[in-house]
This record gives structure tokens, sequence and C-alpha cells, in this order.
């Protein structure tokens, strides 16, 4: 894994948070992720992995020492080189996955206690051009 971009937030970023990536990804892509992340423990609460190779994303959450059952979305806006906005808010029950401003997916939450996700991190093949974090109000 080729970390990229990593914060961290001791209040927690969920719920309320907006995290929002600007980038594009190089030519030879394969896959990239972004982590939302338990900073006391190994739990991952939400990993998000759009796969160039599959045209898929795959999201999914590591907890108790296991990955859980993979969710699919089918939806790809991603190409080489072209450039892109994702926005990842969390509400009390999901995750709600934006792509240039159109929703694409939500991923219900598997960690119950929100405030111990504290910690956000992009890897992998793509190329960053900026990053916000920012609170906002419930939708």
């Amino acid at each position: 894994m080729t970390l990229r971009f990593e914060a961290a937030c001791p209040e927690g970023l969920c719920p309320g948070w907006s995290f929002i990536l600007k980038g594009e990804p190089p030519s030879e892509a394969s896959k990239f992720e972004i982590n939302f992340l338990c900073e006391r423990d190994d739990r991952i609460a939400f990993h998000f992995n759009p796969r160039f190779t599959e045209s898929d994303i795959i999201c999914n959450s590591y907890v108790s020492n296991r990955w859980g059952q993979e969710e699919r979305c089918t939806t790809f806006p991603f190409g080489a080189e072209e450039p892109f906005q994702i926005e990842i808010y969390s509400d009390n029950e999901n995750f709600h996955v934006f792509i240039d401003e159109s929703k694409i997916m939500q991923y219900k939450h598997r960690v119950e206690d929100l405030k111990t996700i504290t910690k956000v991190q992009v890897a992998n093949d793509i190329n960053i051009s900026s990053v916000e974090i920012t609170k906002k109000p419930f939708y």
C-alpha cells in the first residue's frame, strides 16, 4: 500500500463530517482506496476501493480481525487521467458517497460507536489535487 494522504481527528470523524477528495488516477491506475479507520484498534469502519481492472467499486469493513461482506457498486465513473471529486459524508446511519456531486451509493455503518472513527487515509493509484474535511449540517 502506498499511502498518499492521512489525517487524524481525535474527536471523531462521524457522524456529520464530510471528506472531499479531488484528484485523478494516473494512466496506469489499477486501484485506489479511501479508508475510515478506528485509531484505537485495527478496525476499518469504511473501505472504499475503486478497482480499474474490474470497473467496480468495492466497499467493506474490517471488524473483529476479519473483513465483512463486500458490497459492490457497478457505477464506475472513473477514467485514467480524468479528474474527479469524491465526497463521503456520514450521518447516524450511513456513509453517503458522491462522485462529481452525483450520489452513487450509501453504505450502512458497521461500527456502532461512530466517535471511534478518528482517521482517514487515501492510498495507492491516485494523484491528489486537494482534500477537505469539514463539519456539515445533517441532511
